[in-house]
C-alpha cells in the first residue's frame, strides 16, 4: 500500500502545477557571517530579550542547543553531554527545557539542571517536541504519547486515541508536533493519524471521512484558522500538502508539504518543507502572501530553495530564522545570512594549553620477584606544543602541521625533579621537533560518503588514518597512526583529535639503550615509542 501511494505521489505531483511567483534572483543577496553553528537546524525558536533558539543534531549521533544573543551562538547543551537534542523551550517564567531522543528532557532554571526521564514519569526518554499551554503546563511529545508536567509530577496518555488508517500502535504514539488552540483544545500531530484533545477525550482528525496522516506542523492562525501539514487519507497523491481549516471545512492550500509553519507580524504564512511530495529532495522555504490568503491557492513566493530545510521563526525585528541541514540563516526582507560558510579550507589554530604529547616507553625484559612479575619498567612522560595548526574542509581533516617543543620533555615517575631525558634527544642542537600531515584517509578507505540531504553526518564518524613527515634530531620520516577527530559543539569553532603513535626511535638516531645493543648493555630500553596525542584546535 505504501508503495501504491508513493507511486500515486509521483504521477499526481508532477502534473499539478501552483500559484506561485519565483522572487527573481536580484531581488535577495546572500552574505556569509562564518560564526554560526554547523547543525541541522530542526528547530527555532525565540528566547527570551530578542534572542533566537536553535537545537538539532550536529551529527548522527548527538546534537546542541545554542541561543544567538546578536552576536554570537552559545551552546547551552555543552555541559549535559552528547544527547541527540531536538527541540528546546523557554517557558514563561524563563526556564529552559532541552528535547532529547535518547535521554529525556532536562530542565535549566538557571541554578540547576534536573534531569527527567521515565523514572521520573515521562512517558518515554525519546522526546520530539516541547510546549507550554496557556496554564502554564508543559507538554511533551514522546514515541509514546503525550506527557503532561504539571510542575510536580506527570500524567501520561500513552494510547490517546484510536487509529482509523494506521494500525500500528507505535505510529500513532510517536508525536511529532502539538499546539494549543485559542479555545484550548490540543491539535496534535503524529507518525500516524492526528487528533484532537479537549480535556476529556481525544478524537481522531478527519476530513471526509478520512484521518489526516503522518502531520508534521501545525498552526493557528491569528484569525483561528488551522494550518497543518499532512496526508488526509489514503490518497496521498491528491491530499499530500498544506491544509487550512476554518472551523468548518478543510481546504487544501498546496500541494507543497510544511515541517515547520509560522505566520509573521504582517500576517504571511511561512513554511519549509518539501515543494513536492513525490521528491522530499527538493525543499523550499515559503511564503504565502497575507493579501491573497482568503482564496483556496493564495500566492505563493519561494524565498530559498535547496535540499532540506526544517526549523522556521521571526525575530523580533521581524526577520525570518531558518534552517537546513547544515546551520541557520536569517532573512530581512532583503538579504539571506548564512552563518556559516561551508566552502574552502578552514585553518584552525592548536590550542597549546589544552593540547599534549605523552610518550610511553618500556624496557626489554621485565622485573620478576620469585614468580611474581614486577613489571618492565614502564616510563611515560609528555612534552609541550609550541604551535601549529589543522586545515579542515567539509568536516574532514585533510592538512595540518605542529611544532614541538622537546625542552620539556619530562619523566612523570620521577617524583623528585621530572628530569628530562637528554640522553635520548640533543635538545641544544634540536630543540624543536615538527610533524607535517600529507595525507588522511576516512575510516572507508578514504572514500567520504556525503549524505544526498546535505547534512553533516558521516558514515564512520570520527575515524581516520593520518600519514605525515615527523621531523626529529634533524631527520624527517614518513609515519602513518590511526586517530579519532570530534567536532565539539557542533560549531566551526572546535574540534578535537586523539591518536596513537608508534616509532622506532632508533630510525631517528636515538639508539642510547637501544634493544640492538642488548648483548652490550644488559637489559635494554625497547626502540618502539608509544607516542599518546590530544589535539584541540580552535577557528
Amino acid at each position: 500500500m505504501h508503495v501504491y501511494a508513493l507511486f500515486l505521489v509521483f504521477v499526481f505531483c508532477t502534473s499539478c502545477g501552483q500559484n506561485q511567483a519565483s522572487v527573481p534572483k536580484d531581488t535577495i543577496k546572500s552574505e556569509i557571517k562564518d560564526i554560526g553553528p554547523n547543525i541541522m537546524a530542526r528547530t527555532i525558536k525565540k528566547g527570551r530579550n530578542g534572542t533566537m533558539l536553535i537545537a538539532g543534531p550536529n551529527n548522527a549521533s548527538f546534537g546542541d542547543v545554542f541561543r544567538y544573543d546578536g552576536k554570537s551562538f552559545i551552546n547551552l547543551t555543552r555541559k549535559l553531554g552528547q544527547h541527540r537534542f531536538l527541540d528546546v523551550l523557554e517557558d514563561r517564567r524563563g526556564n529552559t527545557w532541552f528535547a532529547s531522543t535518547d535521554s529525556g528532557v532536562y530542565y535549566d532554571d538557571g541554578k540547576s539542571v534536573q534531569h527527567f526521564t521515565t523514572t521520573e514519569g515521562l512517558a518515554n526518554n525519546r522526546v520530539t517536541s516541547i510546549y507550554e499551554d496557556k496554564a502554564g503546563i508543559i507538554w511533551f511529545g514522546t514515541a509514546r504519547g503525550l506527557s503532561r508536567y504539571d510542575g510536580k509530577s506527570f500524567r501520561n496518555f500513552t494510547s490517546p486515541n484510536a487509529p482509523l488508517f494506521f494500525k500500528e500502535a507505535e505510529l500513532n504514539n510517536d508525536i511529532n508536533t502539538l499546539i494549543e488552540d485559542k479555545t484550548g483544545k490540543l491539535w496534535v500531530g503524529t507518525r500516524g493519524d492526528a487528533f484532537v484533545y479537549d480535556g476529556k477525550k481525544f478524537t481522531t482528525l478527519t476530513n471526509k471521512g478520512e484521518p489526516f496522516l503522518q502531520v508534521s506542523a501545525i498552526l493557528e492562525d491569528s484569525k483561528g484558522a488551522i494550518w497543518l501539514s499532512g496526508a488526509n487519507g489514503y490518497k496521498v497523491g491528491r491530499t499530500a500538502g498544506l491544509w487550512r481549516y476554518n472551523g468548518g471545512t478543510f481546504t487544501q492550500v498546496s500541494y507543497r508539504g510544511a515541517y515547520a509553519i509560522i505566520q509573521d507580524k504582517k500576517g504571511n504564512i511561512w513554511t519549509t518543507g518539501p515543494v513536492n511530495p513525490a521528491n522530499p529532495t527538493v525543499q523550499a522555504v515559503s511564503r504565502y502572501e497575507a493579501a491573497s490568503l482568503s482564496i483556496d491557492k493564495p500566492t505563493v513566493t519561494e524565498i530559498r530553495s535547496g535540499r532540506a530545510f526544517f526549523g522556521i521563526s521571526e525575530a523580533n525585528d521581524g526577520s525570518i530564522w531558518f534552517g537546513d541541514a547544515t546551520g541557520v540563516y536569517r532573512f530581512d526582507g532583503k538579504t539571506i545570512t548564512d552563518f556559516y560558510n561551508k566552502g574552502g579550507q578552514k585553518k584552525y589554530s592548536i590550542d597549546t594549553k589544552q593540547s599534549v604529547v605523552v610518550w610511553k616507553g618500556s624496557m626489554l625484559l621485565g622485573g620478576w620477584d620469585g614468580s611474581k612479575f614486577l613489571g618492565d619498567g614502564t616510563t611515560t612522560g609528555d612534552v609541550d606544543l609550541v604551535k601549529g595548526d589543522l586545515l579542515i574542509e567539509n568536516r574532514q581533516l585533510v592538512g595540518g602541521s605542529v611544532d614541538v617543543d622537546m625542552n620539556t620533555i619530562e619523566n612523570f615517575d620521577d617524583q623528585r625533579s621530572r628530569n628530562r631525558v637528554p640522553p635520548f634527544f640533543d635538545v641544544k642542537k634540536f630543540p624543536v621537533s615538527t610533524f607535517v600531515i600529507t595525507k588522511v584517509d576516512t575510516g572507508n578507505d578514504g572514500n567520504t560518503k556525503v549524505p544526498t540531504d546535505g547534512s553533516i553526518r558521516v558514515t564512520t564518524e570520527g575515524n581516520i588514518k593520518v600519514t605525515g613527515n615527523l621531523t626529529m634530531e634533524g631527520i624527517t620520516k614518513a609515519v602513518t597512526f590511526p586517530a579519532q577527530m570530534y567536532f565539539l559543539d557542533g560549531m566551526d569553532g572546535t574540534v578535537e583529535m586523539n591518536g596513537m603513535l608508534v616509532v622506532d626511535r632508533t630510525d631517528w638516531g636515538i639508539d642510547n639503550g637501544s634493544e640492538k645493543h642488548f648483548y652490550k648493555s644488559g637489559n635494554a630500553i625497547l626502540d618502539d615509542i608509544r607516542l599518546f596525542i590530544k589535539i584541540v584546535a580552535k577557528k
